[in-house]
């Protein structure tokens, strides 16, 4: 029996209120070349018996369960077992259109490509409401194609972006958009992280996959559905979040400093440090406006981020004046200590 087209892993946790949708996105897929790969992550009873009863719908199916460890170690657990020929990531509480693989093992065939990139489209709130309209984010406006001599031009945009850019990374950092030649993670033994040791450990999965590229392309489509629901980056709250994104940016950079001089990837990385500063600030104020938290303990947090020695250093360097209009606003903010202003603005965006 030959191999699938592409091999789908989904880590899952305690997120049975999503997870049939979820996985009817995958059942649906126009490409039925496919395997789907369920990593129950020690979730719940009800949730793992879920995944049993969902896997006995399609052949294609396969689940692991195991002790729970975070989604990066249980993406690792399925790619011990995927035999597809592209391999692909979804989170069970997300879900994605019909064309999606179909168009992304296309792109790959005709470029002979080891990735493939797309866009996401956001459904839900964000980190000023609750609730908001379906939005999308398209990151090339043509079928772009990045050869050997490329693979620096990309690796920087996943990392970040220029000061005029609107996102804080050019192309995304999520690698559920995306697809990945398996025979390349397997040869140069390239494996997730743990999220609970390093915030967004899909972005150094991506940057440590494009150093070993040969070549990559990114499609102008949207097709993975991103929830942002209470536990997603921008909108959940978490009093470690600031420490935890330090740890990642040190990481980051001693993933990208041996293969780019520092003066290359400066303002880039630049750039996603003060983004995260400006996010973690966004959801302090979000949070103690929630909970009535007085001024002065909001005051003594937000402190606590604008000071610190990297993200003064970056604020202190950096050219704030070319960002977009309302992020240069609060870049300005966090420079010059302004926290009551800071407070003002995400209030009157969550309105």
């Amino acid at each position: 029996m030959s191999a699938p087209k592409v091999s789908i892993i989904v880590p899952v946790y305690n997120t049975e209120i999503y997870l049939r949708q979820c996985i009817d996105s995958l059942k649906e897929q126009t490409i039925t070349d496919i395997e789907i790969i369920m990593v129950d992550d020690g979730s719940r009873e009800e949730c793992a018996s879920l995944c049993d009863e969902i896997a006995k719908s399609d052949s294609r199916i396969k689940v692991i369960h195991k002790i729970n460890e975070g989604p990066g170690l249980a993406r690792n657990a399925g790619l011990d077992v995927a035999c597809g020929e592209y391999v692909g990531f979804l989170d069970s509480d997300d879900f994605m259109k019909p064309m999606m693989y179909e168009s992304l093992y296309a792109a790959a065939v005709k470029h002979d490509a080891d990735l493939v990139l797309s866009g996401v489209a956001f459904v839900g709130g964000n980190t000023f409401k609750d609730s908001g309209d379906y939005s999308e984010k398209t990151y090339f406006e043509n079928e772009t194609v990045f050869g050997k001599d490329d693979m620096k031009t990309l690796l920087l945009g996943v990392v970040g972006a220029l000061p005029h850019e609107s996102d804080d990374s050019r192309y995304g950092v999520g690698v559920c958009k995306n697809i990945f030649r398996r025979s390349l993670i397997a040869e140069k033994k390239i494996e997730f992280l743990s999220e609970r040791k390093y915030m967004s450990e899909d972005a150094l999965f991506t940057v440590d996959f494009i150093k070993q590229a040969e070549k990559a392309v990114g499609i102008p489509a949207v097709y993975y559905c991103y929830r942002r629901n209470d536990e997603s980056f921008s909108k959940a709250f978490r009093s470690d979040r600031f420490e935890k994104s330090l740890v990642f940016l040190s990481e980051l950079e001693k993933h990208i400093i041996d293969v780019l001089p520092k003066e290359e990837y400066g303002l880039y990385l630049d750039r996603i440090a003060q983004g995260y500063a400006r996010i973690i600030c966004s959801q302090e104020i979000m949070h103690a406006h929630d909970e009535k938290i007085k001024y002065r303990d909001l005051k003594a947090r937000l402190k606590r981020i604008c000071t610190n020695d990297l993200i003064a250093s970056v604020l202190k360097t950096y050219p704030w004046y070319r960002l977009p209009k309302k992020q240069a606003a609060f870049a300005f903010a966090m420079k010059h200590k302004l926290y009551f202003l800071q407070k003002i603005m995400v209030l009157l965006r969550a309105r």
